[in-house]
Protein backbone atom coordinates (compact mmCIF):
# COMPACT_ATOMS: atom_id res chain seq x y z
CA UNK A 1 0.00 0.00 0.00
CA UNK A 2 1.66 3.58 -1.20
CA UNK A 3 0.71 4.64 2.26
CA UNK A 4 2.78 2.34 4.45
CA UNK A 5 5.79 3.21 1.67
CA UNK A 6 5.22 6.79 2.34
CA UNK A 7 5.43 6.72 5.79
CA UNK A 8 8.77 4.55 5.80
CA UNK A 9 9.92 6.96 3.50
CA UNK A 10 9.24 9.59 5.17
CA UNK A 11 11.12 8.62 8.48
CA UNK A 12 14.27 7.49 6.62
CA UNK A 13 14.50 10.85 4.79
CA UNK A 14 13.72 12.65 8.74
CA UNK A 15 16.46 10.41 10.42
CA UNK A 16 18.77 11.10 7.27
CA UNK A 17 18.20 15.25 7.53
CA UNK A 18 18.79 15.20 11.27
CA UNK A 19 21.57 13.21 11.49
CA UNK A 20 23.27 15.31 8.57
CA UNK A 21 22.48 18.57 10.83
CA UNK A 22 23.79 17.31 14.27
CA UNK A 23 26.85 16.04 12.88
CA UNK A 24 27.26 18.15 9.74
CA UNK A 25 29.54 21.14 10.19
CA UNK A 26 27.59 24.19 11.03
CA UNK A 27 29.49 25.64 8.27
CA UNK A 28 27.65 23.68 5.66
CA UNK A 29 24.11 25.53 6.65
CA UNK A 30 22.64 28.67 6.11
CA UNK A 31 23.03 30.89 9.15
CA UNK A 32 19.28 30.90 9.72
CA UNK A 33 19.38 27.73 10.63
CA UNK A 34 19.91 25.94 14.12
CA UNK A 35 21.20 22.72 13.30
CA UNK A 36 21.21 21.37 17.27
CA UNK A 37 17.49 22.15 17.92
CA UNK A 38 16.34 20.89 14.42
CA UNK A 39 18.72 17.72 14.25
CA UNK A 40 17.07 16.45 17.38
CA UNK A 41 13.38 16.97 16.09
CA UNK A 42 13.91 15.38 13.09
CA UNK A 43 15.16 12.26 14.43
CA UNK A 44 12.33 12.11 17.03
CA UNK A 45 9.89 12.36 14.31
CA UNK A 46 9.13 9.39 12.82
CA UNK A 47 8.40 8.68 16.98
CA UNK A 48 5.28 10.63 16.91
CA UNK A 49 4.23 8.91 13.50
CA UNK A 50 3.62 5.85 14.75
CA UNK A 51 1.97 7.22 18.25
CA UNK A 52 -1.57 6.14 16.92
CA UNK A 53 -0.46 3.13 16.29
CA UNK A 54 0.32 2.25 19.76
CA UNK A 55 -2.57 4.28 21.41
CA UNK A 56 -5.66 3.41 19.50
CA UNK A 57 -7.63 0.16 19.25
CA UNK A 58 -7.08 -1.66 15.71
CA UNK A 59 -10.03 -3.98 16.38
CA UNK A 60 -11.37 -3.60 12.61
CA UNK A 61 -10.41 -2.81 9.56
CA UNK A 62 -11.93 0.82 9.21
CA UNK A 63 -10.17 1.10 12.16
CA UNK A 64 -6.71 0.33 10.97
CA UNK A 65 -7.56 2.32 7.65
CA UNK A 66 -7.85 5.12 9.56
CA UNK A 67 -4.95 5.28 11.88
CA UNK A 68 -3.09 4.55 8.68
CA UNK A 69 -4.79 7.59 7.48
CA UNK A 70 -3.93 9.50 10.89
CA UNK A 71 -0.16 8.65 10.36
CA UNK A 72 0.04 10.14 7.10
CA UNK A 73 -1.70 13.45 8.04
CA UNK A 74 1.21 13.58 10.84
CA UNK A 75 3.84 12.49 8.27
CA UNK A 76 3.10 14.54 5.39
CA UNK A 77 2.26 17.80 8.88
CA UNK A 78 5.89 17.11 9.71
CA UNK A 79 7.23 17.53 6.05
CA UNK A 80 5.69 20.46 5.12
CA UNK A 81 7.19 22.25 8.05
CA UNK A 82 10.68 20.77 7.90
CA UNK A 83 10.12 22.10 4.01
CA UNK A 84 9.77 25.52 5.75
CA UNK A 85 12.65 24.99 8.27
CA UNK A 86 14.82 23.97 5.94
CA UNK A 87 14.81 27.17 3.61
CA UNK A 88 10.81 27.33 2.30
CA UNK A 89 10.10 29.69 5.02
CA UNK A 90 12.19 32.24 3.44
CA UNK A 91 9.89 32.59 0.48
CA UNK A 92 8.31 35.26 2.68
CA UNK A 93 11.17 37.95 1.10
CA UNK A 94 9.59 36.83 -2.10
CA UNK A 95 5.79 37.59 -1.35
CA UNK A 96 4.54 34.36 -0.59
CA UNK A 97 4.12 33.55 3.61
CA UNK A 98 4.90 29.70 3.11
CA UNK A 99 4.55 29.69 7.21
CA UNK A 100 0.87 30.90 6.65
CA UNK A 101 0.10 27.90 4.18
CA UNK A 102 1.60 25.34 6.10
CA UNK A 103 -0.36 26.98 9.47
CA UNK A 104 -3.31 26.45 7.37
CA UNK A 105 -3.01 23.31 5.32
CA UNK A 106 -1.47 21.31 8.46
CA UNK A 107 -4.46 22.96 10.88
CA UNK A 108 -7.25 21.85 8.12
CA UNK A 109 -5.55 17.96 7.58
CA UNK A 110 -5.69 17.83 11.55
CA UNK A 111 -9.32 18.78 11.68
CA UNK A 112 -10.30 16.82 8.92
CA UNK A 113 -8.47 13.81 10.90
CA UNK A 114 -9.64 14.61 14.07
CA UNK A 115 -13.26 13.93 12.68
CA UNK A 116 -13.47 10.93 11.37
CA UNK A 117 -11.12 9.76 14.58
CA UNK A 118 -13.88 10.93 17.12
CA UNK A 119 -16.80 9.87 15.02
CA UNK A 120 -14.92 5.90 14.49
CA UNK A 121 -13.75 5.54 18.34
CA UNK A 122 -16.09 7.55 20.45
CA UNK A 123 -20.12 8.19 20.76
CA UNK A 124 -20.73 11.85 20.19
CA UNK A 125 -23.73 13.57 19.05
CA UNK A 126 -22.53 15.66 15.51
CA UNK A 127 -22.70 18.89 17.31
CA UNK A 128 -20.30 17.96 19.86
CA UNK A 129 -17.69 16.31 17.11
CA UNK A 130 -17.20 19.22 15.68
CA UNK A 131 -17.08 21.47 18.77
CA UNK A 132 -14.28 19.61 19.88
CA UNK A 133 -12.89 19.40 16.62
CA UNK A 134 -12.56 22.91 16.29
CA UNK A 135 -11.45 23.72 20.02
CA UNK A 136 -8.70 20.82 20.00
CA UNK A 137 -6.99 22.50 16.63
CA UNK A 138 -7.59 25.78 17.59
CA UNK A 139 -6.18 24.85 20.83
CA UNK A 140 -3.35 23.18 19.60
CA UNK A 141 -2.68 26.08 16.93
CA UNK A 142 -2.23 28.73 20.82
CA UNK A 143 0.28 25.42 21.99
CA UNK A 144 2.07 25.73 19.05
CA UNK A 145 2.81 29.49 19.38
CA UNK A 146 3.79 28.77 23.04
CA UNK A 147 6.20 25.88 22.04
CA UNK A 148 7.98 28.53 19.59
CA UNK A 149 8.24 30.63 22.34
CA UNK A 150 10.04 28.49 25.00
CA UNK A 151 12.31 26.99 22.06
CA UNK A 152 13.52 31.11 21.46
CA UNK A 153 14.55 31.38 25.59
CA UNK A 154 15.40 27.22 25.74
CA UNK A 155 17.18 26.88 22.76
CA UNK A 156 18.13 30.26 21.74
CA UNK A 157 16.06 29.58 18.54
CA UNK A 158 14.53 31.72 16.28
CA UNK A 159 11.09 30.19 15.93
CA UNK A 160 8.62 32.52 16.80
CA UNK A 161 7.39 35.03 14.64
CA UNK A 162 8.73 35.71 11.27
CA UNK A 163 12.64 34.49 12.59
CA UNK A 164 12.69 36.78 15.60
CA UNK A 165 10.91 39.34 14.68
CA UNK A 166 7.30 41.23 14.36
CA UNK A 167 6.05 38.18 17.11
CA UNK A 168 2.73 39.96 18.01
CA UNK A 169 1.41 40.75 14.06
CA UNK A 170 2.89 37.08 12.86
CA UNK A 171 0.90 35.65 16.17
CA UNK A 172 -1.80 37.00 15.52
CA UNK A 173 -1.63 36.26 11.96
CA UNK A 174 -0.73 32.19 12.63
CA UNK A 175 -3.78 32.18 14.99
CA UNK A 176 -5.90 33.32 12.30
CA UNK A 177 -4.50 31.16 9.28
CA UNK A 178 -4.68 27.99 12.10
CA UNK A 179 -8.45 29.33 12.82
CA UNK A 180 -9.11 29.29 9.01
CA UNK A 181 -7.70 26.08 8.54
CA UNK A 182 -9.67 24.09 11.07
CA UNK A 183 -13.41 25.25 9.22
CA UNK A 184 -11.83 24.20 6.25
CA UNK A 185 -11.34 20.91 7.82
CA UNK A 186 -14.66 20.97 9.42
CA UNK A 187 -16.42 22.09 5.93
CA UNK A 188 -14.70 18.99 4.53
CA UNK A 189 -15.34 16.33 7.15
CA UNK A 190 -18.84 17.79 7.02
CA UNK A 191 -19.07 16.63 3.77
CA UNK A 192 -20.96 13.19 3.18
CA UNK A 193 -18.47 10.30 2.82
CA UNK A 194 -20.08 8.52 -0.14
CA UNK A 195 -20.28 12.34 -1.79
CA UNK A 196 -16.05 13.02 -1.20
CA UNK A 197 -15.32 9.82 -2.73
CA UNK A 198 -17.28 10.33 -5.99
CA UNK A 199 -15.55 13.74 -5.97
CA UNK A 200 -12.44 11.58 -5.12
CA UNK A 201 -12.86 9.58 -7.99
CA UNK A 202 -13.35 12.15 -10.22
CA UNK A 203 -10.40 14.24 -9.94
CA UNK A 204 -8.17 10.86 -10.41
CA UNK A 205 -8.68 8.53 -13.05
CA UNK A 206 -6.49 5.66 -11.58
CA UNK A 207 -7.82 2.88 -9.96
CA UNK A 208 -6.29 0.39 -6.99
CA UNK A 209 -5.36 -2.40 -9.52
CA UNK A 210 -3.06 0.36 -11.37
CA UNK A 211 -1.15 0.33 -7.63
Amino acid sequence: MWQKRFLKFSSIILVIIGLLLLFGKKSWFPNFYNPLFLGVIAVISPLLIYLPKFFLTKSSPKKRKLILEMRSVITFSLLVNFAGELGLFQLYKYGFEYDKFAHFIVSMLFAFILGEALSEWEQLSPGRILWLIFLVVFSSGILWEIFEATSDLLFKTQEWGVYGKHLAGDTYKDIAFNTLGAIAGIVVFMIPKGQREKISNKKSPLKKSDF
